[in-house]
């Protein structure tokens, strides 16, 4: 799911104890103790709500989305800025933690809201994000439910740039595939498998083989990964491949032919049929569109 790494002293020695601080806990919570709020809480709150405004306005998008999230029980959604502190969470997300309002998420991080055990998890994630502009794709972990309990989830993060192309927030969600920790044994080689297919996908991946080592037959292991993600196997890694090549086409002079060799294409005519398939159009195309479109974002306006 979605957490932070922010160090705050105040919460230390509550940790080496083994207790996980959150402010308020839901009824049927059964893992959390109830912490006064610091004395700095006030001061901290406003200027997290400064930054929030901040970040809503060199992503304009992200308050939209936060508003349609709102309608979705079964996924949560937030976003952190650059010091893992949330600055914006749907209603299903604040439930999860055993909090009412969005008011009492803002400034706080995930090891304030969350068990240690999986906030540490999740502070891996943010750091790939923040540090190396890494996409977190169809991560499976477990997290905290609306009534407490704690389920599988499939995550997914991305940075959130300004319009200079600073990452400057990471925002992510995470859908609940309504198993119980306790029943999830049986999805952790999923999840691998799903780890190697998105680490792997520029080298030669055989979905069959990724079945194997989960111990399902290969129409088991389809029908998992569907259930699970909403896509097969196959399209989750034609996506990452894709994925991979639209970074590759925005962001580098590389040929064509070179970057169907390095996200994992038969041939450039093979990535050629199969992003067109997924964008409508050529990645030639592509790349010329993007381009045009930053140069005459970049331009001055006059008046």
């Amino acid at each position: 799911m979605l957490g932070g790494n922010e160090d705050h002293l105040i919460y230390r020695g509550v940790f080496r104890r083994g207790l996980f601080p959150f402010l308020r806990c839901g009824k049927n919570t059964n893992y959390g103790v109830f912490f006064p709020m610091p004395a700095h809480a006030d001061k901290n709150r406003l200027s997290v709500q400064k930054l929030r405004e901040e970040i809503l306005r060199a992503a304009p998008g992200l308050a939209a989305a936060e508003e349609l999230f709102d309608a979705l029980h079964d996924v949560v959604f937030c976003v952190k800025d650059r010091r893992r502190r949330y600055v914006a969470a749907n209603d299903a997300f604040i439930k999860a933690v055993g909090l009412r309002t969005r008011a009492e998420i803002l400034g706080r991080t995930a090891r304030q809201v969350f068990p240690v055990h999986l906030a540490a998890n999740y502070e891996q994630q943010d750091e790939l994000v923040f540090s190396k502009g890494v996409t977190v794709r169809d991560r499976l972990e477990m997290a905290t439910r609306r009534d407490g309990s704690i389920g599988w989830f499939v995550s997914q993060k991305v940075p959130v740039r300004d319009a200079e192309g600073r990452i400057v927030a990471l925002t992510g969600i995470s859908r609940d595939l309504a198993t119980p920790a306790a029943k999830g044994e049986a999805l952790s080689p999923v999840g691998e498998a799903l780890d190697a297919l998105h680490r792997d996908f520029s080298g030669a991946v055989r979905i069959g083989d990724l079945a194997q080592k989960t111990g399902l037959s290969w129409s088991q292991f389809q029908r998992r990964v569907s259930a699970m993600t909403g896509l097969t196997p196959r399209q989750l890694l034609t996506k990452a491949r894709i994925e991979a090549a639209v970074e590759a086409l925005r962001g580098t002079d590389a040929s064509l032919g070179d970057i169907a060799v390095d996200c994992g294409f038969y041939d450039q005519a093979a990535f050629s049929r199969q992003f067109r398939a997924f964008t409508g159009l050529s990645p030639g195309e592509y790349r010329r569109a993007f381009r045009s479109t930053s140069l005459a974002g970049a331009r001055p306006r006059s008046g």
